[in-house]
């Protein structure tokens, strides 16, 4: 049984590191096909804090910046949210994980040609990562967000719906060679946007972001992230964009201070 378990596992895996290169081929070749569409190139910069409140509840965040070249915005933001990992009802034997996640994003754009914009965005998110191993995890994101974009010269409110769905593999290399808790990591995620209500600015449709991450310790790790995504990024488009996205991510869990004895 315990066999049949670990090929199971091991199938998964590969269908899902397959179905994803798979999908990067076919969106490499939409954007060959797509040539007339605008190429930008985009720098992430963004800090993931994460402390825990308890046993299954989180407070989490992220607070970057964004910029494109041919420089024509700039973006920052930060997410604030809660993380409650849900208790295991069914199923006890397997390793997986799920997670029930709630929050908002705030974004303030920076136009060069058109008026600035305040975005606040409420999400809520459910997470399952199935199969949880230690050289390797598959994940699955489900995303609503209510996007509420203001211009900020007279405060017009334009109201957006968007559902999204993630898929990502990562593949960690530990053993002998690394100690415990420190090591190299391969990151690989497909994510697709289906705008139900677009807003003006910023309506995605798909990104691939494949990467390679490093843990220097328990409480730190660091990503370099290379992505396509293909976006409406800009006001007054009627057409889509071709963003290749480079991407700097660090990751902290802070650790609550051990009361020292009387």
């Amino acid at each position: 049984m315990k066999k049949i378990r670990i090929v199971l596992i091991k199938t998964i895996g590969w269908l899902s590191v397959a179905t994803i290169l798979i999908i990067l081929s076919s969106v490499a070749l939409h954007a060959q096909e797509a040539s007339g569409n605008q190429k930008t190139h985009q720098f992430w910069l963004d800090y993931n804090p994460s402390y825990k409140l308890s046993d299954r509840l989180d407070l989490k965040g992220s607070f970057g910046a964004r910029t494109v070249s041919p420089n024509t915005w700039y973006r920052l933001w930060a997410r604030p949210y809660l993380s409650y990992k849900r208790p295991k009802f069914i199923l006890k034997k397997l390793k997986y994980k799920e997670r029930l996640d709630g929050g908002m994003d705030i974004f303030y754009t920076v136009n060069k040609d058109n008026v600035n914009r305040l975005e606040l965005t409420p999400f809520q998110a459910y997470s399952l990562a199935w199969p949880d191993r230690e050289r390797l995890v598959i994940r699955h994101y489900l995303k609503l967000e209510e996007r509420f974009e203001l211009e900020t010269d007279d405060w017009n409110n334009t109201f957006g719906l968007r559902l999204s769905y993630e898929a990502s593999v990562t593949f960690k290399f530990h053993g002998e060679i690394w100690k415990y808790g420190k090591g190299f990591y391969i990151p690989v995620s497909t994510k697709f946007f289906w705008n139900l209500t677009g807003t003006k600015q910023f309506n995605d449709k798909v990104r691939i972001t494949p990467g390679i991450g490093y843990q220097a310790s328990p409480d730190w790790k660091v990503a370099f992230l290379l992505g396509y995504n293909y976006s409406r990024n800009s006001v007054e488009e009627d057409f889509y964009t071709n963003d290749i996205i480079y991407r700097l991510r660090i990751y902290h869990t802070i650790k609550k201070k051990k009361k020292e004895a009387d």
